[in-house]
This record gives C-alpha cells, structure tokens and sequence, in this order.
C-alpha cells in the first residue's frame, strides 16, 4: 500500500488507464478491475523462484542497508524470512487468485508470460529493433 491509502490509490490508477497510453507493473489483482477493461496486453514476469531468490539475494549483497538507486528515499535493501516465504509460497499461493482475476477481469486480454532470462532478452531485443 502506499502513502496515500487504498482509496488514493484506487482513483490514481483509474486516472492513469485513462489515459491514451500507459504501463502499469504489479500483480496485485485488486486494481485488475481498473486495469484490464482497458489493457491491450498484459506482460506477466513469472520467473522460476530459484532465479527470484538468486536475484534477491545478489541484490541484498550489492546494496545490503542502503537504496538502490530506482528505490524511494529511506528504503533500504533488506531480506526477512516473510519475503523470501513470500517469494518461494507465490505460485502455490498467489498465482491461482491472479489467474481467476485476469479471466474475469480481462478474458480477451492476451497474456505473455515471461518466464526465462532467455525470453525476457528476446522481447527486449524485439522491442529495441521496433523503436
């Protein structure tokens, strides 16, 4: 949640899909009735868990007690147990509320899950060859 509550969030995204052209980054399905309607694609970084843990784990050593640089002020790089349960419990735990959220908000909207290294450099690569 943010600083301004659920509400504030809520009336910030609606402005924002209404807009011509956006992109919005989160998982969260309870904005998905606010974003999908008005979604072209959804691109849905489903990386294995091992590469989620090996990837908080090295940026925690490069940046352990200090922001990284695309982080908000006095948020400092930390790993607790409850992130990394998280992070090893979200397929079993979260996937199957997100998938019921994106069928029923969204049930013509394509999805592309990403879900390599390999593939997230190939959409990349597509994109930068298209700009």
């Amino acid at each position: 949640m943010d600083f301004q509550g659920a509400g504030g969030t809520r009336s910030l995204i609606a402005a924002r899909v209404a807009e011509a052209r956006w992109v919005m980054d989160g998982t969260n399905p309870s904005t998905f009735d606010l974003r999908l309607p008005r979604a072209e694609i959804v691109l849905w970084v489903r990386m294995p868990r091992w590469i989620c843990l090996i990837g908080v784990t090295r940026r925690w050593l490069k940046w352990r007690g200090a922001a990284r640089p695309e982080m908000a002020e006095g948020c400092p790089e930390r790993v607790s147990w409850e992130f990394v349960r998280y992070i090893w419990t979200f397929e079993r735990k979260f996937v199957p509320r997100i998938e019921e959220s994106l069928q029923e908000h969204g049930p013509g909207v394509p999805v592309l899950q990403i879900r390599s290294r390999a593939q997230m450099r190939t959409l990349l690569e597509l994109l930068a060859a298209r700009a």
